[in-house]
């Protein structure tokens, strides 16, 4: 086996690390906001065209829940998946058109936890951070040019923490069993 990792596979593995750090609120900001980059490369677009283009009105059919998604994602196919923003004290990178979508049967975010006054309920913070891994997977958005998109999908069709999305896109050639990385080319925000 290759020991020699891509940039993107490594950043890869440092979300993974820092999600099982940061589940439950540890971590600090330094960490949080090197997280959010992942995938990105120098000299990606600003895309928001292409951002405004990816949503669309009908969710795309056949969609898998998160976990059934992880077990079926072979890299370079298609897939449809839905979930939930969440996973992560910070799920929505703010510098990069990526976010992290969780399964909305496996875990179960604090909001949905009876009692629990959480402030921020998107992180999971009762789940196991090896729970949260196994029902996580990386949603990003690249530009015509192959580039990471370097803006926020936050606020897109009103996109934010907890909005359940279905998602058509790719899974990406770097995704491996542990993290796996879909490529969006659909998302449908599911009004509440």
């Amino acid at each position: 086996m290759n020991m020699k990792l891509t940039p993107l596979i490594q950043t890869i593995a440092c979300v993974a690390i820092a999600i099982a750090h940061t589940a439950c609120g540890g971590g600090d900001k330094k960490e949080e906001a090197g997280a959010g980059k992942q995938g990105a490369e120098p000299g990606g677009s600003t895309g928001l065209g292409v951002l405004e283009a990816l949503v669309v009105d009908e969710a795309p059919e056949g969609a898998l829940g998160v976990v059934a998604a992880r077990a079926a994602a072979k890299p370079g196919e298609p897939l449809v998946l839905r979930g939930k923003v969440g996973g992560k004290l910070e799920p929505i990178s703010g510098a990069a058109a990526i976010l992290v979508l969780a399964d909305e049967e496996s875990i179960k975010s604090c909001d949905q936890i009876h009692g629990d006054d959480c402030e921020t309920p998107w992180d999971y913070c009762c789940e196991e951070s090896a729970k949260i891994a196994a029902s996580t997977v990386t949603i990003q958005v690249k530009g015509e040019d192959g580039k990471l998109v370097r803006s926020s999908l936050r606020g897109l069709a009103e996109l934010k923490e907890l909005s359940h999305l279905v998602v058509a896109g790719t899974v990406d050639q770097a995704s491996t069993a542990e993290a796996i990385l879909v490529n969006a080319e659909k998302v449908y925000v599911e009004k509440p």
